[in-house]
């Protein structure tokens, strides 16, 4: 038998091939934030660009009648309005105004686009990405691969409220670490490869939480208790 036949055996339930695709959910959350900021972005560079320049153009045409009488004022913006095309009512804000507005406009949709950009990157690289199981550890679709017999210590500190889990391995000599986390891929075989994992480490190379037999022998344990409560409570 070879090698990573013997590795696969090593561990207790391994499935070599078993896969965990990226979320279908996370991916909507990154199209929804792609799709919304690079629209806002889009919508205030208009505005910027086209909208209120041209009020910008209308109201400085206002500006320039400076203080001509009541009516002669009213009946030469009647005048100039016509010939633009114009509405004929008095613009709203002063050049100063609307200036200021069109850096707003600048501002939001650099924002905005600064947003959007990341949020649409993370969407097509996450699209079609997944973490498989190997013979002798775990390999990903962008390319990371590392195997369990390398691996130096597993941080599980934000396991269990947040499902990450971190793995320190060493690749030709260098440090490396790979990330498990079940929001972002599939939660039932990303565990799955956790327990092939752990079921190669020392008790020492778990640091920030139980392994996940021990955390179930707890949770047997806690379960047990509360039954054992429960009986004692309806004999009373």
């Amino acid at each position: 038998m070879d090698n990573e036949a013997t590795a696969a055996n090593d561990a207790p339930n391994a499935e070599v091939g078993l896969r965990a695709s990226f979320q279908s959910s996370y991916l909507r959350r990154y199209m929804i934030l792609a799709a919304v900021c690079l629209g806002m972005s889009a919508w205030f560079a208009y505005d910027g660009f086209i909208g209120y320049p041209a009020k910008l153009e209308r109201s400085e045409a206002f500006a320039q009648l400076g203080d001509l009488p009541g009516r002669q004022l009213e009946d030469r913006w009647t005048e100039i309005a016509e010939e633009n095309g114009w509405s004929k009512r008095r613009p709203e804000k002063s050049p100063e105004e609307i200036e200021g507005d069109i850096r707003e406009q600048y501002f939001w949709s650099a924002l905005t686009l600064l947003l959007g950009i990341p949020a649409l990157y993370f969407l097509v690289r996450s699209r079609g990405s997944w973490v498989e199981r190997t013979g002798d550890g775990i390999a990903t679709s962008w390319g990371q691969a590392f195997k369990f017999a390398d691996v130096t210590n597993l941080n599980k500190r934000r396991w269990e409220r947040k499902g990450i889990a971190v793995a320190a391995y060493t690749d030709a000599g260098e440090g490396k670490t790979f990330t498990f986390d079940d929001f972002k891929f599939e939660r039932e075989p990303l565990g799955k490869m956790l327990r092939d994992l752990e079921s190669h480490l020392a008790d020492e190379q778990i640091t920030g939480g139980l392994s996940e037999v021990a955390a179930d022998a707890r949770r047997a344990e806690e379960k047990a208790v509360e039954e054992e409560a429960a009986q004692e409570s309806k004999e009373d």
